[in-house]
């Protein structure tokens, strides 16, 4: 109980702070690059307040000037914060539009670039992932979850379609990650928050040049099979 309510002190009072700095330097660096180099610190404090490791495997596999579409397993609220950590390329993430309301963490999201989407209107999430795609060609790598929502059971659920079809889009690489050990701190669902152990295993990039909207299927199946590897654990009804 107390560690649970000094997690929620540390973590409202350290995202107060660096998305409010985030807001007031924005026109600093309206692109938002300002505001990623504030998410990986306030990830920091976080994790080494709560005395939770990280540990990245395959860092190296990101290239330095190269654009991607990283797609991570979801488990806990904690895979944001290992995933600021482990990836020391500027990326967005397409997020719930939800959570562009909350205030200051939203509105510091929406200044930054970050991009909202809406699953329950289609026409609305086509149009947030035309503006993921040009993001992505203007050289800014992009973040997806493909399972739409965090894992209540710790298992890889089924990927919507909209994530490879950016990708396709974009004609850029891949990069499958998977975040270990975060459903153990927090769960979806719970606001109890515990420790344990967290490692960003990094795949190797899986091309999309020369690949068609035809082979958005390939193209799952072989990011499923990708995270598999890295250590992900597939649901029973979950495609191969």
């Amino acid at each position: 109980m107390w560690r649970t309510a000094y997690a929620w002190l540390v973590g409202v009072a350290y995202t107060v702070f660096w998305a409010s700095l985030g807001i007031l330097t924005w026109p600093f660096s309206p692109r938002g690059d300002l505001y990623l180099l504030y998410a990986r610190i306030w990830s920091g404090w976080i994790l080494k307040s709560l005395g939770i490791p990280l540990e990245v495997i395959g860092g190296e596999r990101l290239k330095p000037g190269q654009t991607y579409v990283l797609m991570s397993n979801h488990q806990s609220v904690f895979d944001i914060f290992a995933l600021f950590r482990a990836c020391d390329r500027p990326f967005r993430m397409v997020a719930k539009r939800i959570l562009f309301w909350i205030p200051i963490l939203g509105w510091s999201m929406w200044m930054c670039g970050f991009i909202p989407i809406d699953r329950s209107n289609r026409e609305s999430a086509i149009r947030s992932l035309d503006r993921a795609a040009r993001r992505i060609r203007s050289g800014i790598s992009v973040l997806v979850f493909p399972e739409g929502t965090r894992s209540r059971d710790g298992m890889l659920h089924p990927f919507k379609k909209g994530g490879f079809m950016l990708a396709l889009k974009a004609g850029v690489p891949v990069v499958p990650v998977v975040v270990l050990g975060t459903d153990a701190i927090m769960e979806k669902g719970s606001l109890r928050v515990g420790r344990a152990d967290v490692t960003v295993r990094i795949g190797a990039p899986i091309e999309t040049a020369g690949r068609d909207a035809h082979g958005r299927d390939r193209l799952m199946e072989e990011v499923r099979r990708a995270m598999i590897d890295l250590g992900a654990t597939a649901c029973e009804n979950a495609p191969a």
